[in-house]
């Protein structure tokens, strides 16, 4: 028991139960103040419990209060400590308030906890949450859904959340029994049907250099994937595929040397040194890689970017992608596909044709099944070097190679 100035005592309204004052408890207090017990607060003058008996006090103008000092490590503390002695004695908690505090503590305080604090029955408490529980329950699936979809390892998940491998083995299963329809997943979509592939400019809010239309992830996934097939991209960039995955149901694993700020579910690798190590088996692979010359140093200054590379590296690099990519397909993917759209190099009138390039060392590793052309949205070269071109009687190109391989 020690005494304290009246000025000295700290109500905190965020920590206290009781925000509203009983004045008739006030006066009353205040014509028997010689019979009130002490008021209780913490070592840092916190009020815990009796703001009626100090407000008492107040009012009779008496400087000093007895009070009993109580070692609390945190707030959170002082606030369950100031319901448990509301609700135990003097003006007592309404069951709405005791309601409020139930609700609040429910991810924090142990149940058993919160019933003897609030003396309240696990029934009650059960109800009053049970709004709080489903929230939890619907967020601890979409938390799992995301985490999945983005290829995160079975023991990630569980660990993020909180729940068994066989828990998030349940969930999945749940989400692959209840995805919608295929014809539903691609309403109102007209694939392009024909081996030309006309799209505009690249309409992905996210702006990267390189970004191509997201209608040509959209195409292949058509034509190449199922629903939860996993989808891996190792040229991240604006993010085009990602969005696709999640608007098609396909689950993705997206990877960039050097990830933009604006996408934090592109992972950081660099292709040229193996595929990554939680790749699972994927069952579509597209490759938009950074045309050699045309980017260099747009995406870094590292030796190891494809941009930045020789002619023989680069080709080098993209068959080295082929080759991973069908060790780690083995016989467990006969349907896979992988795809690359790339487009020749031009300078001085001399053409590298790299689709070409690209064909012939991937096809060492990875069968061949069609070549699309995917012409620019505009025309890529100016009106003078139109005319250079013709006068020099050379031709310009104007369309991409997309071409998809198989085991």
């Amino acid at each position: 028991m020690e005494t304290r100035k009246i000025s000295e005592i700290v109500f905190r309204d965020d920590l206290y139960p009781r925000l509203k004052p009983n004045p008739v408890k006030i006066q009353e207090y205040t014509e028997n103040i010689d019979r009130l017990p002490a008021i209780e607060i913490s070592q840092t003058g916190i009020l815990i419990d009796g703001y009626h008996r100090w407000k008492a006090y107040e009012t009779a103008k008496i400087d000093d209060i007895p009070v009993i000092v109580t070692e609390v490590k945190s707030e959170a503390e002082i606030e369950r400590l100031s319901v448990l002695r509301n609700s135990t004695h003097g003006q007592q908690l309404t069951q709405d308030d005791k309601k409020v505090f139930a609700v609040k503590w429910w991810d924090n305080v142990g149940t058993d906890e919160i019933c003897q604090t609030l003396s309240i029955s696990r029934k009650t408490f059960d109800r009053w949450t049970a709004a709080k529980q489903d929230q939890k329950d619907e967020q601890t699936k979409q938390k799992i859904y995301d985490m999945w979809m983005r290829c995160h390892t079975q023991q990630e998940i569980a660990d993020a959340v909180g729940v068994s491998i066989g828990g998030v083995n349940g969930f999945a299963e749940k989400f692959r029994n209840g995805h919608v329809s295929e014809n539903e997943n691609f309403r109102n979509f007209e694939p392009q049907v024909y081996t030309t592939w006309n799209f505009g400019k690249a309409t992905n809010e996210v702006r990267h250099f390189g970004n191509i239309p997201p209608e040509i992830i959209d195409n292949l996934m058509y034509f190449y994937t199922q629903p939860f097939d996993v989808v891996f991209d190792p040229f991240g960039g604006g993010g085009s595929t990602i969005d696709k995955c999640l608007e098609r149901k396909r689950r993705y694993f997206v990877t960039d040397l050097n990830p933009i700020p604006a996408r934090n579910d592109i992972r950081q690798h660099d292709i040229t040194v193996g595929l990554p190590e939680a790749l699972p088996v994927p069952d579509f692979v597209f490759l938009d890689p950074p045309y050699w010359k045309q980017a260099e140093g747009k995406y870094s200054q590292d030796e190891n970017d494809l941009s930045n590379m020789d002619i023989d590296t680069f080709i080098i690099s993209i068959g080295d992608i082929a080759k991973n990519v069908k060790r780690k397909w083995g016989a467990s993917r006969p349907n896979a596909k992988l795809a690359i759209i790339i487009g020749p190099y031009q300078k001085n009138w001399k053409t590298i044709d790299l689709p070409f390039m690209c064909y012939q060392i991937i096809s060492k590793y990875l069968t061949p099944t069609i070549r699309i052309q995917v012409p620019y949205s505009t025309q890529v070269h100016g009106g003078q070097y139109v005319q250079n071109a013709k006068d020099a009687k050379n031709m310009l190109y104007l369309s991409r190679d997309l071409m998809v391989f198989e085991p």
